[in-house]
């Protein structure tokens, strides 16, 4: 409910006064009948003594109670309606607030969090609470208040008419409650047994259903092999929730046996003291609708109780997500520059790691250099980037900012603008992806124009249906795709059009043809000029001209100098190049 009064408090009060008038009604409403039917009672022997007198009062005194209970049944049908409607808008406020929380608390995580399984299963568990439970316990509670305010409703009336009955109510409610409560418990146990079950059968759906992945499946016919993988998925999912299920409906039907033979009996003896004169007929009567009424509530609550019990169970896994509660972080505001940044005997680990990732690095980066890292894939180089631009927290060692060690990894982040070579293809528009990389200057035109001739995707963008307003991305009405060097040049703009003082560019031209690489790294230091550019690639012919090349091996770095100072040491850095070199010459390599 918490999280429904901070969404919207106002309608949480409207929705509860809705229940509770309807709840009053139905009190209200017993009261009236169980008067109705000792008037008709009452008036029946004299009528049958031929008072028409008689009959004319008691006939108008049904008369005025039938049309009252119209009356409040369509006064309760409209208050019911009126509440449906009011839920419905607060459901949908309080699933906004509830992902938003989610949001925030992920965009406040550490980036190495996102390598570890468990922390996985911990933000699946709290989406799935956010867009389904968070929502849907709102309206278990609000039914549940309904439901239980009925009860009190019928109580009121057996209070004032058989007050030794009250005991039965409680009778009625306990059992089914708690069979219901320990089922969804047992099925909360048991989902979070199958997260990772879950994220799979995601995972295997959209491979076998995504536009991306679509290709490669049916390359490789794997169509039928994935769903058998599915398939399996789905028969441990089965297999646990029918044992399990089958389990609690043996006790659900047990307890409610049990409320129904007390119902029963209790009926029975009703009549029985209403046929021996004990009991007033009226009384009896109106009795036995109020536990006829109580039986069906209680079934109501039971089985409101049982699902509520497993939603809040979810919202604990929400809460524990999203606690404390983070705000989404502001933007990082970029710096207009830095006179150095040093990594210093860095190391680090993935936290599922068995290894270090990087070992005792030491670089440099100065204002207005090319740095450049090369190495072999798995070497470390897009992680000692991702350290560098404050993406990783270092495990060992520290990273020093203009001679002042960084404790914040936002300075970093305030640094840098990022081309990864698995760089992101929003599914937004032209201006979109480019303007990502400073949202909160999207409306500066001259930027965006300038940023995309910088990346030489000018005629990209001009050969768009609606330019820079048009949606990339075929699954969306209207949309366009593009091919990847096109994606790569929109990506690069991104960079550009961030306008830090330092760039990261990762693999920037794996998608481009020759000419168009050429082009791109003559043109680096202008395009760049008074900027830092950490460059990664695997194509030493775009690292020649860096200020500063560093070699990497297994986490560590081995080598470092220039291009010049680093042939004639004749290590790792020439035996690559000069490798290299001869495969696009097609000359022997030299022994």
């Amino acid at each position: 409910m918490g999280l429904a009064w901070r969404a919207d408090g106002r309608l949480v009060l409207l929705t509860g006064g809705f229940e509770l008038v309807q709840a009053v009604g139905l009190g209200a409403g017993l009261l009236l009948l169980r008067h109705t039917v000792s008037a008709l009672l009452a008036t029946a022997p004299v009528a049958g003594a031929g008072s028409a007198a008689a009959d004319r009062g008691g006939l108008a005194a049904v008369g005025v109670a039938t049309l009252i209970l119209l009356g409040m049944g369509t006064l309760g049908a409209a208050l019911q309606l009126t509440a449906a409607a009011v839920q419905s808008v607060l459901r949908l406020k309080t699933e906004r607030m509830a992902v938003g929380e989610v949001v925030a608390a992920a965009a406040a995580v550490d980036l190495e969090k996102f390598e570890d399984p468990a922390f996985h299963d911990r933000v699946e568990r709290a989406v799935l609470a956010a867009n389904r439970y968070a929502p849907l316990t709102l309206t278990l509670l609000f039914a549940g208040l309904r439901t239980g305010l009925m009860l009190v409703a019928l109580a009121v009336p057996l209070v004032l008419m058989a007050w030794w009955l009250l005991p039965l109510l409680a009778l009625l409610v306990v059992p089914t409650v708690r069979v219901a409560l320990s089922r969804q418990r047992a099925m909360y146990g048991l989902q979070v047994h199958l997260t990772e079950n879950s994220r799979t059968r995601y995972y295997l759906t959209q491979l076998l259903t995504g536009r991306d992945e679509a290709k490669e499946i049916r390359a490789f016919d794997l169509a039928g092999y994935m769903w058998q993988r599915l398939t399996d998925c789905y028969r441990q999912v089965l297999a646990e929730t029918t044992a399990l299920q089958r389990r609690f409906t043996l006790l659900g039907i047990g307890a409610r046996l049990a409320t129904d033979i007390l119902l029963a009996a209790v009926a029975a003896a009703l009549v029985v003291a209403a046929a021996t004169g004990r009991l007033e007929a009226a009384t009896a009567f109106t009795v036995l609708g109020a536990l006829y009424l109580a039986g069906r509530n209680a079934t109501a609550t039971a089985a409101l109780a049982g699902v509520a019990g497993g939603a809040m169970l979810y919202l604990d896994a929400l809460r524990e997500f999203t606690a404390p509660s983070t705000p989404l972080p502001p933007p990082v505001p970029v710096r207009s520059g830095f006179t150095s940044v040093e990594a210093r005997k860095l190391s680090f680990t993935y936290p599922a790691g068995h290894r270090p990732a990087l070992t005792d690095v030491s670089v440099r980066l100065g204002a207005g250099e090319v740095i450049a890292l090369v190495g072999e894939n798995g070497s470390g180089k897009t992680t000692l980037a991702k350290l560098l631009t404050g993406l990783y927290r270092p495990t060992g060692g520290q990273i020093v900012l203009d001679s002042t060690p960084v404790t914040d990894p936002a300075d970093l982040r305030g640094l840098a603008a990022v081309l990864f070579q698995d760089y992101l293809r929003y599914k937004l528009t032209a201006k979109d992806n480019i303007t990502l990389g400073r949202p909160e200057r999207h409306t500066d035109t001259g930027a965006i124009e300038t940023a995309t001739a910088n990346a030489g995707a000018t005629t990209i963008i001009s050969g768009l249906p609606h330019g820079y307003d048009t949606r990339l991305g075929t699954e969306y009405t209207g949309g366009v795709d593009l091919s990847t060097g096109q994606w790569q040049r929109i990506a690069l703009a991104r960079a550009f059009f961030r306008d830090a003082p330092l760039v990261v560019l990762d693999e920037p031209t794996a998608a481009m043809d020759p000419l168009a690489e050429a082009d791109l790294f003559t043109a680096i230091r202008q395009l760049f000029t008074g900027r830092t550019v950490l460059l990664i690639s695997h194509r030493f012919s775009s690292v020649r001209a860096a200020d500063r090349i560093y070699v990497l091996k297994d986490g560590r770095i081995i080598e470092h100098g220039t291009h010049h100072d680093l042939l004639a040491t004749d290590g790792v850095y020439a035996d690559m190049f000069l490798t290299q070199a001869a495969a696009y010459l097609g000359t022997p390599t030299p022994d």
